[in-house]
Protein backbone atom coordinates (compact mmCIF):
# COMPACT_ATOMS: atom_id res chain seq x y z
CA UNK A 1 0.00 0.00 0.00
CA UNK A 2 1.52 3.31 -1.15
CA UNK A 3 0.45 6.66 0.34
CA UNK A 4 0.87 9.73 -1.87
CA UNK A 5 0.59 13.41 -0.89
CA UNK A 6 -0.68 15.24 -3.99
CA UNK A 7 -0.55 19.05 -3.96
CA UNK A 8 -0.39 21.76 -6.61
CA UNK A 9 -0.44 25.51 -7.18
CA UNK A 10 1.69 26.50 -4.19
CA UNK A 11 2.25 30.01 -5.63
CA UNK A 12 4.92 31.29 -3.27
CA UNK A 13 5.26 35.00 -3.97
CA UNK A 14 1.61 36.06 -4.08
CA UNK A 15 1.34 39.11 -1.82
CA UNK A 16 -2.14 40.47 -2.59
CA UNK A 17 -3.87 41.95 0.46
CA UNK A 18 -0.78 41.85 2.65
CA UNK A 19 1.43 44.21 4.62
CA UNK A 20 5.01 43.95 5.87
CA UNK A 21 5.34 41.92 9.06
CA UNK A 22 7.52 43.84 11.55
CA UNK A 23 9.14 40.73 13.05
CA UNK A 24 10.20 38.94 9.85
CA UNK A 25 10.20 41.66 7.21
CA UNK A 26 8.05 39.35 5.07
CA UNK A 27 4.78 40.27 3.46
CA UNK A 28 2.02 38.83 5.65
CA UNK A 29 0.50 36.97 2.70
CA UNK A 30 3.85 35.29 2.03
CA UNK A 31 3.71 34.12 5.64
CA UNK A 32 0.19 32.71 5.04
CA UNK A 33 1.37 30.69 2.04
CA UNK A 34 4.45 29.43 3.87
CA UNK A 35 2.36 28.34 6.87
CA UNK A 36 0.04 26.34 4.61
CA UNK A 37 3.05 24.77 2.93
CA UNK A 38 4.50 23.95 6.36
CA UNK A 39 1.30 22.10 7.28
CA UNK A 40 1.51 20.14 4.02
CA UNK A 41 5.16 19.23 4.72
CA UNK A 42 4.40 18.01 8.24
CA UNK A 43 1.40 15.93 7.18
CA UNK A 44 3.13 14.40 4.14
CA UNK A 45 6.27 13.60 6.15
CA UNK A 46 4.31 11.80 8.84
CA UNK A 47 1.62 10.04 6.78
CA UNK A 48 2.84 9.49 3.21
CA UNK A 49 5.52 7.61 1.27
CA UNK A 50 6.00 10.21 -1.48
CA UNK A 51 4.95 13.79 -2.31
CA UNK A 52 3.88 14.78 -5.83
CA UNK A 53 3.47 18.50 -6.56
CA UNK A 54 1.73 19.13 -9.89
CA UNK A 55 3.08 22.53 -10.85
CA UNK A 56 3.20 26.24 -10.03
CA UNK A 57 5.49 26.42 -7.03
CA UNK A 58 5.95 30.17 -7.47
CA UNK A 59 3.82 33.12 -8.49
CA UNK A 60 6.34 34.32 -11.07
CA UNK A 61 8.75 32.67 -13.48
CA UNK A 62 11.65 34.50 -11.85
CA UNK A 63 11.10 34.31 -8.07
CA UNK A 64 13.24 36.52 -5.87
CA UNK A 65 15.99 35.00 -3.67
CA UNK A 66 13.88 35.22 -0.50
CA UNK A 67 11.06 33.21 -2.05
CA UNK A 68 13.53 30.65 -3.38
CA UNK A 69 15.23 30.32 0.00
CA UNK A 70 11.99 29.88 1.95
CA UNK A 71 10.67 27.28 -0.48
CA UNK A 72 14.01 25.44 -0.51
CA UNK A 73 13.93 25.14 3.29
CA UNK A 74 10.61 23.32 3.08
CA UNK A 75 11.50 21.13 0.12
CA UNK A 76 14.68 20.08 1.92
CA UNK A 77 12.76 19.28 5.12
CA UNK A 78 10.23 17.20 3.18
CA UNK A 79 12.82 15.41 1.03
CA UNK A 80 14.72 14.32 4.13
CA UNK A 81 11.68 12.21 5.01
CA UNK A 82 10.16 11.15 1.66
CA UNK A 83 10.84 11.53 -2.09
CA UNK A 84 9.49 14.73 -3.66
CA UNK A 85 8.46 14.96 -7.32
CA UNK A 86 7.90 18.49 -8.69
CA UNK A 87 6.23 18.99 -12.06
CA UNK A 88 6.65 22.37 -13.77
CA UNK A 89 3.53 24.52 -14.23
CA UNK A 90 2.89 27.60 -16.35
CA UNK A 91 4.25 29.88 -13.61
CA UNK A 92 7.44 27.81 -13.49
CA UNK A 93 8.22 28.16 -17.21
CA UNK A 94 10.69 30.89 -18.23
CA UNK A 95 9.80 33.34 -21.00
CA UNK A 96 12.71 32.09 -23.09
CA UNK A 97 14.30 28.68 -23.64
CA UNK A 98 17.70 30.24 -22.91
CA UNK A 99 16.67 31.30 -19.39
CA UNK A 100 17.14 29.07 -16.37
CA UNK A 101 14.18 27.66 -14.50
CA UNK A 102 13.91 28.29 -10.78
CA UNK A 103 14.27 24.55 -10.13
CA UNK A 104 17.40 24.03 -12.21
CA UNK A 105 19.46 24.45 -9.06
CA UNK A 106 17.93 21.32 -7.52
CA UNK A 107 19.10 19.30 -10.52
CA UNK A 108 22.52 20.95 -10.78
CA UNK A 109 23.21 20.44 -7.07
CA UNK A 110 21.71 16.93 -7.23
CA UNK A 111 19.59 17.50 -4.15
CA UNK A 112 18.84 14.01 -2.79
CA UNK A 113 15.28 12.70 -3.02
CA UNK A 114 14.04 15.64 -5.18
CA UNK A 115 12.92 14.92 -8.75
CA UNK A 116 12.22 17.82 -11.12
CA UNK A 117 10.24 17.50 -14.37
CA UNK A 118 11.14 20.36 -16.71
CA UNK A 119 10.06 18.22 -19.65
CA UNK A 120 7.86 15.13 -20.09
CA UNK A 121 9.57 12.46 -18.03
CA UNK A 122 9.10 9.32 -15.95
CA UNK A 123 10.63 8.75 -12.52
CA UNK A 124 10.86 5.26 -11.04
CA UNK A 125 11.04 5.78 -7.29
CA UNK A 126 11.44 3.14 -4.62
CA UNK A 127 9.27 4.27 -1.74
CA UNK A 128 9.39 2.57 1.65
CA UNK A 129 6.26 0.64 0.63
CA UNK A 130 7.35 -0.37 -2.84
CA UNK A 131 8.23 1.05 -6.26
CA UNK A 132 6.10 3.68 -8.02
CA UNK A 133 6.34 5.21 -11.48
CA UNK A 134 5.50 8.91 -11.76
CA UNK A 135 4.94 10.12 -15.32
CA UNK A 136 5.14 13.92 -15.51
CA UNK A 137 3.59 16.18 -18.12
CA UNK A 138 4.65 19.80 -17.43
CA UNK A 139 2.63 22.73 -18.73
CA UNK A 140 2.86 22.97 -22.52
CA UNK A 141 2.58 26.62 -23.67
CA UNK A 142 1.14 27.59 -27.03
CA UNK A 143 4.21 29.60 -27.97
CA UNK A 144 6.15 26.35 -28.38
CA UNK A 145 3.93 25.56 -31.36
CA UNK A 146 3.98 29.12 -32.69
CA UNK A 147 7.76 29.03 -33.01
CA UNK A 148 7.34 26.94 -36.14
CA UNK A 149 6.64 28.84 -39.34
CA UNK A 150 3.92 26.43 -40.50
CA UNK A 151 1.83 27.17 -37.40
CA UNK A 152 1.96 30.97 -37.37
CA UNK A 153 -0.97 31.59 -39.71
CA UNK A 154 -3.29 29.02 -38.17
CA UNK A 155 -6.62 30.02 -36.63
CA UNK A 156 -7.16 29.75 -32.86
CA UNK A 157 -9.23 26.60 -33.36
CA UNK A 158 -6.51 25.05 -35.51
CA UNK A 159 -3.84 25.88 -32.95
CA UNK A 160 -5.97 24.41 -30.17
CA UNK A 161 -6.46 21.23 -32.17
CA UNK A 162 -2.73 20.95 -32.71
CA UNK A 163 -2.13 21.51 -28.99
CA UNK A 164 -4.52 18.69 -28.09
CA UNK A 165 -2.88 16.42 -30.66
CA UNK A 166 0.59 17.26 -29.31
CA UNK A 167 -0.40 16.61 -25.68
CA UNK A 168 -2.10 13.35 -26.68
CA UNK A 169 1.15 12.25 -28.37
CA UNK A 170 3.24 13.20 -25.34
CA UNK A 171 0.99 11.24 -22.98
CA UNK A 172 1.12 8.26 -25.36
CA UNK A 173 4.92 8.36 -25.43
CA UNK A 174 5.09 8.47 -21.63
CA UNK A 175 2.50 5.72 -21.22
CA UNK A 176 4.26 3.39 -23.66
CA UNK A 177 7.44 3.63 -21.59
CA UNK A 178 5.79 2.38 -18.39
CA UNK A 179 6.60 -0.95 -16.80
CA UNK A 180 3.25 -2.75 -16.58
CA UNK A 181 4.41 -4.63 -13.47
CA UNK A 182 4.88 -1.46 -11.40
CA UNK A 183 2.04 0.88 -10.34
CA UNK A 184 2.08 4.25 -12.10
CA UNK A 185 0.50 7.67 -11.69
CA UNK A 186 0.45 10.69 -14.03
CA UNK A 187 1.12 14.25 -12.87
CA UNK A 188 -0.07 16.94 -15.31
CA UNK A 189 -0.48 20.71 -15.22
CA UNK A 190 -3.30 21.74 -17.58
CA UNK A 191 -7.05 22.29 -17.93
CA UNK A 192 -9.31 19.34 -18.68
CA UNK A 193 -12.89 19.04 -19.81
CA UNK A 194 -15.41 19.12 -16.99
CA UNK A 195 -13.22 21.17 -14.65
CA UNK A 196 -15.03 23.80 -12.60
CA UNK A 197 -13.38 27.05 -11.61
CA UNK A 198 -13.85 28.72 -8.26
CA UNK A 199 -16.94 30.65 -9.39
CA UNK A 200 -18.72 27.36 -10.26
CA UNK A 201 -18.41 28.18 -13.96
CA UNK A 202 -17.19 25.65 -16.48
CA UNK A 203 -13.68 26.47 -17.66
CA UNK A 204 -14.72 27.30 -21.20
CA UNK A 205 -13.71 30.95 -21.38
CA UNK A 206 -10.67 32.69 -22.77
CA UNK A 207 -8.05 31.04 -24.98
CA UNK A 208 -7.13 28.23 -22.57
CA UNK A 209 -6.72 24.90 -24.35
CA UNK A 210 -9.09 22.39 -22.78
CA UNK A 211 -7.77 18.83 -22.94
CA UNK A 212 -10.28 15.95 -23.15
CA UNK A 213 -10.01 13.94 -19.95
CA UNK A 214 -9.83 10.73 -22.01
CA UNK A 215 -6.34 11.75 -23.19
CA UNK A 216 -5.07 11.53 -19.61
CA UNK A 217 -7.32 8.97 -17.93
CA UNK A 218 -5.72 5.84 -19.32
CA UNK A 219 -5.98 2.42 -17.64
CA UNK A 220 -2.18 2.17 -17.24
CA UNK A 221 -2.38 4.78 -14.47
CA UNK A 222 -3.71 4.26 -10.97
CA UNK A 223 -4.17 7.97 -10.34
CA UNK A 224 -4.02 11.26 -12.30
CA UNK A 225 -2.63 14.12 -10.16
CA UNK A 226 -3.74 17.41 -11.73
CA UNK A 227 -2.64 20.99 -11.16
CA UNK A 228 -3.59 24.38 -12.69
CA UNK A 229 -7.21 24.73 -11.54
CA UNK A 230 -7.30 26.07 -7.98
CA UNK A 231 -10.51 24.34 -6.93
CA UNK A 232 -10.35 20.82 -5.45
CA UNK A 233 -12.47 18.42 -7.51
CA UNK A 234 -12.70 14.86 -8.77
CA UNK A 235 -12.79 14.87 -12.58
CA UNK A 236 -12.96 11.15 -13.31
CA UNK A 237 -13.46 7.99 -11.30
CA UNK A 238 -11.37 5.34 -13.04
CA UNK A 239 -8.57 6.02 -13.04
CA UNK A 240 -9.16 8.48 -10.23
CA UNK A 241 -8.43 11.92 -11.73
CA UNK A 242 -8.26 14.82 -9.28
CA UNK A 243 -7.37 18.49 -9.04
CA UNK A 244 -5.96 18.96 -5.54
CA UNK A 245 -6.59 22.72 -5.78
CA UNK A 246 -4.28 25.41 -4.41
CA UNK A 247 -3.03 25.45 -0.81
CA UNK A 248 -4.12 29.06 -0.12
CA UNK A 249 -6.81 31.43 -1.38
CA UNK A 250 -5.52 33.74 -4.06
CA UNK A 251 -8.39 36.25 -4.20
CA UNK A 252 -12.13 36.67 -3.65
CA UNK A 253 -12.92 34.38 -6.57
CA UNK A 254 -11.81 31.56 -4.25
CA UNK A 255 -13.65 32.87 -1.20
CA UNK A 256 -15.88 29.81 -0.77
CA UNK A 257 -13.30 27.16 -1.69
CA UNK A 258 -11.67 24.83 0.80
CA UNK A 259 -7.91 24.80 0.35
CA UNK A 260 -5.57 21.87 0.85
CA UNK A 261 -4.20 18.76 -0.82
CA UNK A 262 -5.01 15.09 -1.40
CA UNK A 263 -3.86 12.00 0.47
CA UNK A 264 -4.00 9.20 -2.11
CA UNK A 265 -3.86 5.51 -1.17
CA UNK A 266 -2.93 2.89 -3.76
CA UNK A 267 -3.63 -0.60 -2.47
CA UNK A 268 -3.02 -2.84 -5.48
CA UNK A 269 -6.09 -2.27 -7.71
CA UNK A 270 -7.93 -0.23 -5.09
CA UNK A 271 -7.31 3.51 -5.21
CA UNK A 272 -8.89 6.00 -2.81
CA UNK A 273 -8.19 9.50 -1.60
CA UNK A 274 -9.18 12.05 1.01
CA UNK A 275 -8.96 15.82 0.90
CA UNK A 276 -6.88 17.38 3.68
CA UNK A 277 -8.09 20.87 4.55
CA UNK A 278 -5.27 23.31 5.36
CA UNK A 279 -7.63 25.92 6.86
CA UNK A 280 -6.37 28.74 4.68
CA UNK A 281 -6.79 32.45 5.40
CA UNK A 282 -10.55 33.28 5.11
CA UNK A 283 -11.79 35.77 2.52
CA UNK A 284 -15.13 37.39 3.32
CA UNK A 285 -17.41 39.63 1.29
CA UNK A 286 -19.93 41.65 3.29
CA UNK A 287 -22.85 42.94 1.25
CA UNK A 288 -25.12 45.49 2.89
CA UNK A 289 -28.13 47.20 1.36
CA UNK A 290 -28.98 50.36 3.23
CA UNK A 291 -31.10 53.48 2.88
CA UNK A 292 -32.99 55.95 5.02
CA UNK A 293 -31.85 57.95 8.02
CA UNK A 294 -28.45 57.36 9.63
CA UNK A 295 -27.18 54.70 7.19
CA UNK A 296 -23.78 54.79 8.91
CA UNK A 297 -25.16 53.37 12.15
CA UNK A 298 -27.04 50.64 10.28
CA UNK A 299 -23.82 49.58 8.56
CA UNK A 300 -21.85 49.65 11.81
CA UNK A 301 -24.48 47.61 13.66
CA UNK A 302 -24.36 44.96 10.94
CA UNK A 303 -20.57 44.77 10.90
CA UNK A 304 -20.27 44.48 14.69
CA UNK A 305 -22.10 41.13 14.64
CA UNK A 306 -19.75 39.50 12.10
CA UNK A 307 -16.58 37.62 13.15
CA UNK A 308 -13.73 39.04 11.05
CA UNK A 309 -10.58 38.78 13.18
CA UNK A 310 -8.52 36.56 10.86
CA UNK A 311 -10.19 37.44 7.57
CA UNK A 312 -9.39 39.44 4.46
CA UNK A 313 -12.57 41.48 3.96
CA UNK A 314 -14.24 43.64 1.37
CA UNK A 315 -17.42 45.62 1.95
CA UNK A 316 -19.99 46.11 -0.80
CA UNK A 317 -22.66 48.72 -0.12
CA UNK A 318 -25.84 48.85 -2.16
CA UNK A 319 -27.06 52.35 -1.48
CA UNK A 320 -29.04 55.26 -2.87
CA UNK A 321 -27.50 58.59 -3.82
CA UNK A 322 -29.09 60.15 -0.77
CA UNK A 323 -27.67 57.50 1.57
CA UNK A 324 -24.23 57.87 0.00
CA UNK A 325 -24.13 61.55 0.97
CA UNK A 326 -25.00 60.69 4.57
CA UNK A 327 -22.54 57.86 5.16
CA UNK A 328 -19.51 58.64 7.32
CA UNK A 329 -17.02 56.53 5.40
CA UNK A 330 -14.03 57.38 7.59
CA UNK A 331 -15.84 55.94 10.60
CA UNK A 332 -16.69 52.72 8.74
CA UNK A 333 -13.15 52.33 7.43
CA UNK A 334 -11.74 52.75 10.93
CA UNK A 335 -14.06 50.06 12.31
CA UNK A 336 -13.24 47.62 9.52
CA UNK A 337 -9.48 48.09 9.94
CA UNK A 338 -9.82 47.41 13.68
CA UNK A 339 -12.00 44.31 13.24
CA UNK A 340 -10.35 42.33 10.43
CA UNK A 341 -6.95 40.97 9.46
CA UNK A 342 -6.90 43.02 6.25
CA UNK A 343 -9.52 45.41 4.89
CA UNK A 344 -9.55 45.64 1.11
CA UNK A 345 -11.94 48.56 0.91
CA UNK A 346 -15.50 49.67 0.19
CA UNK A 347 -17.20 49.17 -3.17
CA UNK A 348 -20.30 51.31 -3.70
CA UNK A 349 -23.25 50.13 -5.76
CA UNK A 350 -25.26 53.33 -6.19
CA UNK A 351 -28.56 52.53 -7.94
CA UNK A 352 -28.37 53.52 -11.62
CA UNK A 353 -25.01 55.26 -11.52
CA UNK A 354 -22.81 52.14 -11.72
CA UNK A 355 -21.47 53.06 -15.15
CA UNK A 356 -20.19 56.38 -13.85
CA UNK A 357 -18.15 54.83 -11.05
CA UNK A 358 -14.43 54.54 -11.46
CA UNK A 359 -11.99 52.80 -9.18
CA UNK A 360 -9.62 55.57 -8.05
CA UNK A 361 -6.82 53.02 -7.56
CA UNK A 362 -6.72 52.31 -11.30
CA UNK A 363 -4.11 54.75 -12.58
CA UNK A 364 -1.82 55.02 -15.58
CA UNK A 365 1.13 54.08 -13.38
CA UNK A 366 -0.12 50.48 -13.01
CA UNK A 367 0.75 47.76 -15.49
CA UNK A 368 -2.29 46.36 -17.37
CA UNK A 369 -2.66 43.22 -15.22
CA UNK A 370 -2.49 45.07 -11.88
CA UNK A 371 -4.97 47.64 -13.22
CA UNK A 372 -7.35 44.88 -14.30
CA UNK A 373 -7.14 43.22 -10.87
CA UNK A 374 -7.99 46.46 -9.08
CA UNK A 375 -10.80 47.20 -11.53
CA UNK A 376 -12.32 43.77 -10.90
CA UNK A 377 -12.41 44.53 -7.17
CA UNK A 378 -14.87 47.34 -7.83
CA UNK A 379 -17.37 45.51 -10.03
CA UNK A 380 -19.59 42.43 -9.92
CA UNK A 381 -19.17 39.89 -12.72
CA UNK A 382 -20.95 36.58 -13.19
CA UNK A 383 -17.66 34.87 -14.12
CA UNK A 384 -14.54 33.79 -12.25
CA UNK A 385 -12.44 36.95 -12.05
CA UNK A 386 -9.30 35.02 -11.06
CA UNK A 387 -9.64 32.89 -14.18
CA UNK A 388 -9.99 36.03 -16.35
CA UNK A 389 -6.89 37.50 -14.71
CA UNK A 390 -4.99 34.26 -15.36
CA UNK A 391 -5.92 34.33 -19.04
CA UNK A 392 -5.20 38.05 -19.35
CA UNK A 393 -1.76 37.45 -17.83
CA UNK A 394 -1.05 34.66 -20.32
CA UNK A 395 -2.08 36.87 -23.26
CA UNK A 396 -0.10 39.82 -21.88
CA UNK A 397 3.07 37.72 -21.50
CA UNK A 398 2.65 36.18 -24.94
CA UNK A 399 2.27 39.68 -26.41
CA UNK A 400 5.42 40.88 -24.64
CA UNK A 401 7.35 37.87 -25.92
CA UNK A 402 6.12 38.55 -29.47
CA UNK A 403 7.12 42.22 -29.26
CA UNK A 404 10.55 41.31 -27.84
Amino acid sequence: MINIAHAADIHIGIENYGIIDKDTGFNTRLIDFLKSLDRFVVYASENCDIAVISGDMYKTREPNPTHQRELAKRIKKLSEKIPVVINNGNHDQPNSDTKARAFDLYKILKVPNVYIANKPDIFLINTKNGPLQIACLPYFPKNLLLKFEENRNLSIDEINSKMIEKINNLVSILTNQLDSEIPAILSAHLSVTGAITSSEKNIMIGDEVIIPVSILARPQYKYIALGHIHKYQVIWDKPLTVYSGSIERIDFGEEKDEKGFCHVIIDRDNVSHKFINLHARPFKTIKIEVEGEDPTQKIIDRIKHIELDDSIVRLILKITKDADRKIRYREINKLMIEKCYYFVGINKDIDSDKSALRNPEVTEQLNPIDALEKYFLSIELDVDKSELIKRANILFNELKEEVN
